[in-house]
């Protein structure tokens, strides 16, 4: 393909929100979604596979990529490669070329897609703090409270999630039990090259289960499984199905250790996080992948070392029966919302980061443990000095604003949690 700006996602891929709407993939922005010619959203719980996949807005994004374009929708993507950091269209080459680069899905009118990523509503069991209410329910709950009950909230969050609930309150849950969304499923599940589960908290919700047996039902093996888990919770059922799966990859959302990840990802309990690594890894044969992510944040701009440590150590205990799995840990970049992003920390703060990251080296020598590259993303992200300093100011004013209002609901303490953050970050502010 000669085109510098062409995608696989388009040409292959199909991605729902939470409440059923379209996007390209799961990097675009939540509030890009594919609309009919009317300006209306399509939406997998209304609109067949057929409407959605040959619809002029993928018809359009398709000829602009295939002339060498950057489509408005992507610029997720194009900001992160103009910064030097690998986005998930570059990452897709390597990850789904085995299968998704034929002829055919190289024009605007492709077979129909070959990938489907599905987020089947925002039920979950987690309020972490970079999420918001339409990928979970926990996290909507609480804001209402939250709302209804704390009367020096600034005004500028009230807004936020007088909006965000919003769109919580007029969404369609259920979108997922229409006919119009079976029809397309069973469409595709017999040829269907990979599913990927997220959510909310995808183990929680059965009709993901569901899913995977009419792509079994079709007689489709060979369709491989990604899911994305919070792993605090434990569904012998969902797993049991996954594992009929000829192959898969299994990405853990970690973002700091004890109790700063029980902070961040809120009610999180770390031993059950431990306990259930321990369980894939005898649940899935080395032949399925293990993929960390980390959601990197103001919270976590300086853990980076202490999750790698966490991921060798435990690494090394079952180095003897887990030598052939590959796992690999990787940072996303997070940037909304703004008061959590690493780069509104003061470019001195990240510069020492960034020495330690440089001189970084694991605790033990564990095979098939990828996370240098990781590491040289991160690093990537610490150096940008693009965000203007009154802009960085006003967020870390944000930010301690956000968490002082979330320890009031919840009792906690994030000052006495994140000393770093309290005397390094926002101890002259």
């Amino acid at each position: 393909m000669s085109s510098k700006t062409y995608c696989l996602f388009p040409f292959t891929n199909l991605n729902s929100n939470t409440e059923g709407s379209v996007k390209l993939c799961c990097s675009i922005n939540e509030n890009i979604h594919a609309t009919d010619s009317n300006d209306n959203e399509l939406n997998f719980g209304t609109h067949s596979v057929e409407d959605i996949w040959n619809s002029q807005y993928m018809k359009d994004i398709r000829k602009q990529m295939l002339n060498g374009e950057r489509p408005k929708a992507c610029d997720v993507c194009w900001k992160l490669e103009d910064s030097g950091i690998q986005s998930s269209r570059q990452s897709a080459f390597g990850e789904l070329k085995a299968w998704a680069m034929p002829k055919e899905y190289q024009t605007i009118n492709p077979p129909l897609p070959q990938s489907l990523e599905l987020r089947l509503g925002n039920f979950c069991n987690l309020r972490c703090n970079s999420c918001w209410s339409l990928s979970s329910d926990r996290v909507a709950e609480e804001r209402r409270r939250i709302q209804l009950n704390d009367d020096i909230m600034p005004f500028w969050l009230r807004k936020e999630w007088d909006h965000e609930l919003d769109l919580e309150n007029q969404a369609n849950w259920r979108w997922w039990e229409s006919d119009e969304f079976v029809d397309s499923i069973k469409k595709l599940a017999p040829t269907l090259k990979r599913l990927y589960l997220t959510g909310g908290e995808p183990t929680l919700i059965k009709r993901n289960i569901e899913i995977m047996q009419m792509i079994l039902d079709a007689g489709n093996t060979n369709c491989y499984i990604a899911l994305t888990t919070n792993l605090t919770q434990w569904n012998d059922v969902f797993y049991n199905t996954m594992t009929r799966f000829d192959h898969g990859e299994i990405q853990i959302s970690i973002d700091h250790v004890h109790d700063k990840n029980e902070y961040i990802r809120y009610p999180t309990k770390w031993e059950s996080i431990e306990k259930n690594v321990i369980r894939l890894y005898d649940k899935f044969p080395q032949s399925w992948k293990i993929k960390h992510y980390t959601v990197f944040q103001t919270y976590n701009y300086d853990a980076i070392p202490d999750v790698l440590d966490w991921v060798h150590n435990h690494r090394s205990w079952y180095d003897s029966k887990e030598k052939n799995r590959l796992y690999i840990w990787s940072p996303i970049m997070l940037d909304s919302p703004s008061y959590l992003d690493v780069r509104i920390i003061q470019p001195e703060v990240r510069q020492r980061t960034i020495e330690k990251l440089k001189a970084y080296e694991p605790s033990h020598q564990v095979p098939n443990v990828w996370w240098q590259h990781g590491v040289e993303q991160a690093i990537k992200r610490l150096e940008d000095n693009s965000l203007s300093e009154e802009y960085c100011t006003d967020q870390r004013q944000r930010f301690r604003e956000f968490n002082d209002t979330m320890d009031r609901q919840r009792n906690t303490q994030w000052y006495s949690t994140f000393h770093n953050l309290a005397f390094e970050v926002l101890n002259n502010e």
